[in-house]
């Protein structure tokens, strides 16, 4: 089974899941961390439970929404679902397709199913509560030294032409 999250700005990634357990949340402890300001530290897991997939929300503070309605205690998870961690949109789906399946569509002439990648937007129902802001981006210090070098030589003509004309 894996979890593919998708930002709108960066390509989608794909999780795998290793163990029985795959817990989602903005610290580096969760096997799916998402440093994004209105997910929690430790946002919800996905328990492999039988051969299915059940997600929990772990009382995350912008809540959980699976297929657009808030999670409230444990719920089924099927292919396709989409998942919304915070504002961060997930799917869920099965295991990745073996060998022997891509060689099995081959033969019959049929092309394999493609995923689903559209729908960036977040539930209707959602809104930001988290206290933590949203991470500022880096700052561009190849323009701030360039400014820096353009103020310093203006402060240098205007002590040039300071001299000149008092001395």
């Amino acid at each position: 089974m894996r979890l593919t999250v998708y930002f709108p700005e960066d390509s989608p990634t794909t999780h795998e899941f290793v163990g029985h357990t795959l817990t989602v949340g903005r610290l580096g402890d969760n096997e799916v961390q998402l440093e994004e300001g209105s997910v929690s530290s430790r946002h919800a897991e996905i328990v492999v439970q039988d051969g299915s997939a059940v997600l929990r929300d772990l009382g995350s503070t912008n809540g959980t929404f699976l297929n657009r309605e808030q999670v409230t205690g444990e719920h089924p998870l099927n292919e396709g679902d989409e998942i919304y961690f915070g504002s961060v949109r997930c799917v869920f789906m099965e295991p990745a397709v073996t060998v022997s399946e891509v060689a099995a569509f081959a033969a019959a002439g049929e092309q394999m199913p493609a995923a689903d990648a559209s729908g960036y937007g977040v539930p209707e129902n959602f809104s930001p509560l988290s206290p933590f802001p949203k991470p500022a981006k880096p700052r561009d210090m190849l323009g701030l030294a360039a400014w820096g070098s353009f103020g310093v030589g203006v402060a240098a003509a205007l002590y040039a032409l300071f001299a000149i004309f008092t001395g």
